[in-house]
């Protein structure tokens, strides 16, 4: 009579009805399921960052202050997280005020622009002598120095810095060497005064500041 022989305490019938508890680990599951859900939001927020977009963008400096024309804007395709707040019409950005100072290449939002001119900002025109207009664009920032001269009645003298960092709000887009000139630059109200009787005492010269060092 043939007897069975048993390995241990387990039979081959009991190995094949033996169930996979990995298999059955619901931390398991719980883990792919966590790794698929990261997958899919991770490719929305690629494809969020990657759609492109209508905005406005600056084609030149603009200061704090000043007015923004037809010319100082263009329209763009950019890729950015949220357009949320992004002026994406010309015409919503022209003829609004700087709120703050822009620089060209920068993106134009709502918050960035706004309808009025602060309650102290003045424009004045400055005349310039011939060949003493170094090379400014609007929105660009200048020192302001006055040379006393005999025609007025400060003492002649030294030149003195009058005013400084003053915006360019408006300079010609040719200027002949040969010829005088003028531009006009947003000072504040309280800084009128000096400028007026800098420019009936002596001769102006703008100290034009480049744009990284403003």
């Amino acid at each position: 009579m043939a007897i069975p022989i048993r390995i241990g305490n387990s039979t081959p019938g009991k190995l094949a009805n033996t169930p996979n508890r990995k298999s059955q680990d619901p931390r398991l599951w719980l883990g792919i399921s966590l790794i698929l859900v990261a997958m899919v939001l991770g490719q929305i927020v690629i494809s969020k960052a990657s759609a492109r977009v209508t905005a406005v963008t600056l084609t030149t400096d603009i200061a704090k202050g000043s007015l923004i024309r037809d010319k100082d804007v263009t329209v763009a395709q950019v890729s950015v997280p949220t357009a949320q707040n992004l002026i994406s019409l010309p015409s919503d950005a022209i003829g609004k005020i700087a709120a703050t100072d822009l620089f060209a290449g920068d993106l134009i939002s709502m918050h960035s622009v706004t309808n009025n001119f602060a309650t102290d900002a003045r424009v004045v025109s400055i005349p310039i002598r011939a060949g003493h207009l170094p090379e400014v664009l609007p929105g660009g920032k200048v020192d302001i120095w006055m040379t006393p001269s005999l025609d007025g009645v400060a003492l002649p003298g030294p030149a003195t810095l009058i005013i400084s960092s003053a915006a360019i709000d408006y300079a010609p887009d040719f200027v002949d060497a040969g010829m005088d000139t003028s531009v006009t630059v947003l000072v504040s109200e309280e800084q009128v005064q000096e400028l007026v009787q800098a420019m009936r005492d002596g001769t102006i010269d703008l100290v034009a500041i480049p744009s990284g060092s403003q």
